[in-house]
């Protein structure tokens, strides 16, 4: 066996929040820091290249991200952020909602989606809250893309028609396009980072899961989509490329996160806690 090209420490929806656990649901807030300390004591004992949550840093209020952004300050490797659709809920605010340049600058992001390039690869961190029900308020002509949408998927019946899901605008659909002609054009490998499932169905997934992996396929460079959002997690592969849910940290009272070693000709998912590992072979 062969050693890994370089490590990442992948994790989802900490989801923290200074309240009581919902037993409902099984989501375990205030358990969530102590979770989060141990992911980030075993990503310390890695030689990673960086370590990135995948979205939902908070359940609601930015306030409660001061005790996690000071857990994930003693990593050792860089931490790269994904907006989740609850890291802009904010119970506080009389819109219900922080604006997006709010939880961009409080999670120290360089954009709502960016580019990573690491050796032979270019990671492409996505916003796909952008369209939907999430960040704009409703009624104003930036949600009106959104509503149009949700209630078109709705009157499809489709299962993942739910004000929690979103997609990517078309601004940004160009943007990462670009970057994976680019890449093959470079002879990088491309893998993309966002809060939301796209494949196989379910009732998180993007808004626009079909059209969008239909999409996706003609862009050889790309190998893996990552995510959170769905907190049981899942794995499927469509068209060539490996769709990748992580499970989520507040679920449960067992912890859940992973390290990727990307290796030339695989990436091997290494799961912890309640996380399964998996094995995925990459031309």
């Amino acid at each position: 066996m062969t050693d890994p090209l370089f490590r990442v420490g992948l994790l989802a929806d900490v989801q923290y929040a200074d309240d009581d656990a919902d037993e409902r649901l099984d989501r375990h807030y205030r358990a969530s820091l102590a979770k989060l300390r141990e992911a980030v004591a075993e990503f310390n004992r890695n030689d990673l290249a960086f370590v990135v949550h995948l979205g939902d840093l908070v359940d609601h209020d930015l306030e409660n991200a001061g005790p996690v952004l000071d857990i994930l300050a003693g990593s050792s490797a860089p931490v790269h952020h994904v907006l989740g659709n609850h890291d802009f809920a904010s119970y506080g605010s009389p819109t219900g909602r922080s604006d997006r340049a709010t939880v961009i600058k409080a999670y120290d992001m360089p954009a709502a989606y960016y580019a990573v390039d690491h050796q032979d690869w270019r990671f492409l961190v996505l916003d796909t809250n952008e369209v939907g029900v999430i960040e704009h308020l409703p009624g104003t002509m930036e949600a009106s893309p959104g509503e149009e949408l949700l209630a078109r998927v709705k009157s499809q019946g489709r299962v993942n028609a739910n004000p929690w899901n979103g997609t990517i605008g078309g601004a940004q659909r160009g943007w990462l396009a670009e970057h994976l002609e680019q890449a093959a054009a470079d002879g990088v490998r491309a893998a993309i980072l966002a809060h939301h499932p796209v494949h196989p169905d379910h009732h998180d997934n993007l808004l626009d899961d079909h059209e969008l992996a239909d999409w996706l396929a003609g862009f050889p460079a790309l190998k893996i989509w990552i995510c959170g959002h769905q907190h049981a997690g899942g794995y499927a592969i469509r068209h060539g490329i490996h769709y990748l849910t992580l499970n989520g940290v507040v679920q449960s009272t067992t912890n859940a996160y992973a390290i990727a070693d990307l290796h030339q000709d695989r990436i091997v998912i290494s799961g912890r806690g309640r996380q399964p590992s998996y094995e995925l072979p990459i031309e």
